[in-house]
């Protein structure tokens, strides 16, 4: 790794986010030159390698807030290039967004991601994903046998991996019907205990403490009112139950924000023919998710915890097993690894 980065990780801190500035403002200067694409393919290479990993580029994070500071200023060099050599052709920005209501916007847009995925994604990695983030002496005492719920189903390939784990049922809720239609296909062509209904997580219809089990992956940082929603899995959750919640602070979360701000200016579905026409895997759907959902909330996570104690909640962090999660990244003890991913992510152990 080039070492000519001079000074200590808080001037590497400052270095970073300075040249952060510089490159949202090259990304404007490209779409109004005609260039949105090639603002695509830099905001791609610079979002895959804020992760612990990318397994498709054989890349490993060593020293990452050294590494971030060069790998931004090649990007931001490459794009000054573009700008002084291509001219592009005249470029209609994106509109504003319609006036739909703010779930449906979000719905569409994962609905839209998630009928891109297969059958190994479906369900094979969905289960893998399972048994890497809960641990299983939970999945045991927890889920197997147990009534549960997924709240906020999204695709829907989690409810299945539960009962695959060995749930007696799993109730799989989301707000509308076609972001979990092909796991629906899959549960009634294979007998599998899950009932998939539209609901609002906000307000779901069921009795309080209605199910032993209550599982939400990636959902309430989503919506308009996260403490109503942590209220409300509070008040189905007879037992125990998982939560993933994105987290806040550090290189990884500010540029999340930083980067979705350029994305106001580019249609979605131009950006998704980019990322289709570079060849991004079908399942990986962590740009369109990151650059294009209406509401994006980065929790802290004392205030997060005094949510769920004044809920009543008990809960213990769990950490992840997954080598390209943030909070993977966080225990690493790779040097500057706070400063890279802040607080990591909110995976929980909730119990009652």
């Amino acid at each position: 790794m080039n070492r000519n980065v001079a000074g200590d990780l808080p001037e590497l801190e400052r270095a970073y986010y300075e040249e952060l500035k510089r490159f949202q403002t090259l990304c404007g200067s490209l779409i109004d030159g005609g260039q949105p694409y090639q603002v695509i393919v830099l905001c791609h290479e610079l979002y895959r390698f804020l992760y612990p990993i990318d397994p498709h580029a054989d890349f490993k994070q060593t020293d990452p807030v050294r590494f971030s500071v060069e790998h931004l200023r090649k990007l931001i060099a490459l794009g000054e290039n573009l700008l002084a050599s291509v001219r592009g052709y005249a470029f209609e920005p994106a509109a504003a967004a319609n006036e739909s209501r703010l779930e449906t916007r979000t719905s569409d847009l994962y609905s839209s991601l998630w009928a891109r995925f297969d059958g190994e994604t479906l369900l094979v990695e969905a289960r893998k994903l399972v048994e890497q983030r809960i641990p299983r002496a939970v999945v045991e005492q927890h889920v197997k046998g147990k009534r549960v719920l997924d709240m906020g189903c999204g695709s829907g390939r989690y409810a299945l991996a539960l009962v695959m784990l060995g749930a007696a049922s799993v109730v799989a809720a989301d707000f509308q019907a076609k972001a979990y239609l092909a796991a629906q296909a899959h549960a009634t062509q294979a007998g599998l205990p899950v009932q998939f209904m539209e609901a609002d997580v906000l307000a779901l219809p069921f009795g309080d403490r209605e199910f032993d089990f209550v599982f939400c992956n990636g959902v309430l940082h989503h919506t308009r009112d996260w403490k109503q929603g942590v209220r409300e899995y509070a008040r189905l959750m007879k037992t125990a139950g998982y939560l993933y919640l994105y987290a806040c602070g550090g290189i990884f979360w500010n540029t999340r924000a930083a980067v979705r701000e350029i994305f106001t200016r580019i249609p979605q579905n131009y950006t998704q023919s980019v990322l289709n026409a570079i060849g991004l895997p079908s399942n990986r759907f962590i740009f369109m998710d990151t650059w294009y959902v209406p509401i994006e909330g980065h929790l802290k996570r004392r205030e997060l915890e005094e949510v769920m104690q004044g809920c009543g909640l008990t809960f213990s962090q769990l950490p992840s097993n997954t080598p390209f999660d943030p909070d993977y990244g966080l225990r690493s003890g790779l040097p500057g690894a706070e400063i890279m991913w802040g607080e990591g992510e909110h995976r929980y152990l909730v119990t009652r």
